[in-house]
């Protein structure tokens, strides 16, 4: 698979995992100075690049790990807030994606989409 720009999103098969598809993105770097208002963008088009693929792949399901927190540098909290609206605003666009899962490898994390969710 080629390199993708920051924000794209692209979709391979699941071969031996227990998934059809993988959707694969590229967030943008935080903890490089400069820019945050592309960063910003950059990310949320990571989640609605990757809900229109579902969308147009007909898949009733996607999951999303807290992209750019981990070595990228984003702020939790923050990267928290973009993933959720970005995904409100790309679902009314997607009527066959029924569900979004955000899998929080911490509880930390997992009680702020809690509370972004309400």
């Amino acid at each position: 698979m080629p390199p993708i720009l920051t924000g794209e999103a692209v979709i391979t098969p699941g071969f031996d995992a227990p998934m059809k598809f993988i959707i694969h993105t590229a967030a943008p770097i935080w903890s490089v100075p400069g820019q945050e208002g592309a960063k910003v963008a950059g990310l949320a088009r990571c989640y609605t690049s990757s809900l229109a693929l579902a969308e147009e792949h007909a898949l009733a399901s996607i999951a999303f790990p807290c992209l750019g927190t981990g070595n990228y540098g984003w702020p939790r909290g923050f990267a928290c807030g973009i993933a959720i609206a970005a995904c409100e605003e790309a679902l009314e666009a997607a009527p066959q994606v029924k569900r979004v899962v955000f899998c929080c490898f911490t509880e930390a994390d997992a009680e702020l989409y809690r509370k972004g969710l309400g």
